[in-house]
């Protein structure tokens, strides 16, 4: 096993991990209940940092404050992703190769500063590997609207978890 396969099966499971925090930090919140306590329930055997579930959390909040509306997630346990949870992962695949000011075609509108930094702490409890920047020929083309916007309801598969 190359040392890349390595780290794309850590980003991988990485990206699941997420989305299964992400999934149950919405669950919780719609319910009116405080979140952290089921964080880090999932966090706590999968021998991750303390500030995972913390990171993950605020990484959440930031999103829908700057979005100004909830993030829609997919049911617990299917394996497809919401546009939401797609969009989700692609901010944590670029964000920090992003600038607040300044926007790419993934990202037309850039990111605040905020977000950025919190991207940063999640990849870093995560372990995952260097930023994609979208540079590759294997990168998805091109968004030309922001990842969040409303988009058709196209459910994409999410392999591995």
């Amino acid at each position: 096993m190359q040392e890349s396969d390595v780290a794309i099966g850590r980003n991988t499971f990485a990206q699941g991990i997420v989305i299964r925090l992400f999934r149950a930090w919405s669950a919780q919140v719609e319910a009116d209940h405080a979140p952290m306590k089921r964080l880090q329930e999932i966090v706590a055997p999968l021998g991750l940092p303390d500030e995972t579930a913390i990171a993950c959390a605020s990484l959440f909040e930031l999103i829908e404050g700057h979005l100004g509306r909830r993030l829609i997630r997919e049911s617990c346990c299917s394996r497809r992703l919401s546009p939401d949870e797609s969009a989700l992962l692609g901010v944590l695949r670029v964000a920090p190769s992003l600038s607040a000011v300044a926007g790419t075609l993934a990202v037309p509108h850039g990111l605040p500063g905020a977000i950025i930094w919190a991207v940063i702490a999640v990849r870093q409890a995560l372990g995952m590997t260097e930023p994609d920047d979208g540079a590759d020929d294997s990168s998805p083309g091109p968004l030309p609207t922001c990842p969040f916007s409303p988009r058709n309801r196209r459910m994409e598969a999410l392999h591995g978890f």
